[in-house]
């Protein structure tokens, strides 16, 4: 009896064993190969960052693509798994191999791709360059705040608008870029009649180093001057209410000016820690899709793309500006486009169909174009624009897996950037090796502004004849030493008080305003970083960890998440759900 027991429950064990296997081997397989197509030119920073970044406001297009080919496949041999081996359960040598099969199968699954993520993002590249320390930082690095920054009497207002994903790639060999076909003219027309800086005599622009290839990244490096760093070990960005307290950036030195700034976009502002860093750094009004829906500019639960598509963000942004130039005071203005996002980017119904049939991504790259052109073409006829400068840059090479796939291997892919309406003029705008880093000084410098020194961050004002790091150290020396680990980050990481603190013991929360950690007491927070809305109410212990499940405080019983914390209901007279 003992022994049929014991051969019934390794039966059951084996069965169980083979279907997780199985169904691991296919979800890791498929996760893996949706990650590195969707995802198709990831690196070890952006996902180490994303990692520990908020995911709130993540496209539900791209959690439905995840969903439908992944989660949903997975859950299917799940199924058919199960049902087989209840099929096969008296026939015991195929129940046998069809269980060794699942497991070998899913161990050399796991193993391949594991492999190939491993190979893929170059990890192997990756530890080797954070066991090597580099001091550029400490040896480039000009403080913002501690600079000479001198603005003219009359402050002139800046309109700088990040466009997704865009490169100088785009436009055609004639005019520089990479293709036969022209799928930027009218960005292409904007670049030439202004300013462009370039790294070629043509249309070019901007090269990006490790910590600036996606959106946040790219947006960190032109308002800081910085790689976006963060260790592997860092703090859980999602959990902070800071971001880099201690650096000063673009938005701390006009807020310091006396600028007013906002920041629009159609999506959410939550995403990727964009709200945190604008907010604290520049004190910026985030005018994003939640913002729109509070305006009653669209109803609540429209959701297109990323959120709301940039037909209506030029829209909002023309009332928004026309309302803010109003004010006697200097305004910086900054918009996000996000139609140009991957994969293939958001078509409207202003697309040029007919002339991009089979080619999805690139009528979504013309059209982006001409809508900008348009925005800009509004803007100079505005009585502000005498007084305003206009910022046009892309804040990273495309991420689409295929679109540049066939570009030839000596050209040399930049973002695209034009400088309009600037008081001043370039000693050399062309033939220059620069990096999206070196848009910090040269924006400030648009405006007038004198710098003493030409170097803020680790990026140089373009406007002078000072070299750029890439051109003083070389482009592949200066993307090597940034690579590698840096005391200066690891300080800038762990200045960072985050507000929830793991440990061995659970979470502790820290009190940001008294320097301390709390300890038997009730704490409010607002964790919209974790998919939850509104403010909620936490008990941290007496050992300095927040409580979970059933807990008896006083002479009452509460009931708080077995998962988050958060308290669900209560008080109660006993430890049973009833009606207060």
């Amino acid at each position: 009896m003992i022994r049929q027991k014991i051969r019934r429950c390794g039966k059951v064990m084996f069965i169980m064993l083979s279907v997780l296997f199985g169904f691991l081997g296919v979800l890791i397989f498929t996760s893996a190969r949706w990650m590195l197509s969707t995802w198709a030119h990831l690196d070890m920073e952006e996902l180490i960052y994303h990692l520990n970044a908020p995911l709130e406001g993540t496209s539900k297009d791209v959690i439905m693509s995840y969903i439908t080919s992944c989660a949903l496949i997975s859950l299917a041999i799940l199924a058919i798994l199960i049902v087989v081996f209840v099929v096969l359960r008296r026939r015991k040598w195929m129940e046998l191999i069809l269980g060794l099969a699942c497991i070998v199968g899913g161990t050399v699954s796991v193993g391949y791709s594991l492999y190939t993520i491993w190979t893929t993002l170059e990890i192997d590249d990756y530890l080797d360059s954070q066991s090597q320390y580099s001091t550029i930082a400490e040896d480039y690095y000009v403080d913002p705040a501690t600079a000479v920054i001198t603005f003219p009497e009359q402050k002139r207002n800046l309109i700088y608008i990040y466009l997704e994903s865009m490169e100088s790639t785009y436009s055609d060999k004639t005019h520089g870029g990479a293709y036969d076909h022209n799928f930027i003219p009218a960005l292409t027309e904007l670049a030439m009649d202004n300013i462009n800086f370039s790294n070629s005599d043509l249309l070019g622009g901007a090269y990006c180093t490790t910590g600036t290839t996606w959106t946040m990244g790219g947006l960190f490096a032109q308002t800081s001057g910085l790689p976006l760093k963060i260790a592997a070990n860092g703090n859980e960005m999602a959990y902070q209410d800071s971001f880099f307290p201690e650096l000063d950036t673009l938005g701390d030195v006009l807020e310091r000016a006396g600028y007013r700034q906002y920041f629009m976009m159609g999506s959410d502002a939550s995403f990727g820690g964009r709200r945190n860093y604008f907010v604290e750094h520049g004190n910026y009004e985030m005018l994003d899709y939640y913002w729109a829906i509070d305006e009653g500019l669209i109803p609540d639960g429209y959701y297109e793309w990323w959120g709301y598509e940039d037909a209506k963000l030029f829209d909002y942004a023309k009332t928004q500006l026309t309302e803010i130039a109003q004010s006697e005071e200097p305004f910086n203005f900054t918009m996000l486009t996000v139609a140009t996002h991957f994969e293939d980017g958001y078509s409207c119904d202003q697309c040029d169909r007919e002339q991009y049939v089979d080619d999805h991504y690139g009528m979504v790259i013309d059209c982006s174009s001409s809508r900008v052109a348009e925005f800009v073409q509004w803007i100079q006829q505005q009585d502000f624009y005498e007084n305003t400068t206009v910022i046009l840059s892309g804040d990273h090479l495309t991420m689409d897996s295929d679109f540049c796939e066939n570009i030839a291997d000596d050209y040399h892919r930049s973002t695209y950037n034009a400088i309009l309406n600037s008081p001043i003029t370039p000693v050399n705008e062309k033939n220059r090796e620069f990096t999206t880093m070196d848009m910090f000084p040269t924006t400030i410098a648009s405006l007038g502004a004198v710098i003493e020194g030409d170097r803020l961050g680790l990026g140089t004002n373009l406007y002078s004849d000072r070299q750029t790091l890439a051109e003083e150290l070389g482009y592949d020396t200066l993307n090597t030493e940034l690579s590698r680990r840096s005391r200066f980050f690891d300080e800038l990481s762990a200045e960072v008080k985050p507000v929830w603190v793991g440990g061995e013991g659970g979470q502790k929360y820290y009190v940001r305003e008294e320097e301390r950690y709390a300890a038997g007491e009730w704490v409010r927070y607002d964790p919209h970083q974790l998919w939850a809305d509104g403010e909620q109410l936490y008990f941290i212990g007496s050992d300095g960890y927040m409580v979970k499940g059933w807990q008896k405080i006083g002479e009452e019983w509460f009931h708080f998440s077995e998962s988050e914390g958060h308290l669900i209901e209560g008080p109660f007279d006993d430890p049973i759900k009833s009606d207060p």
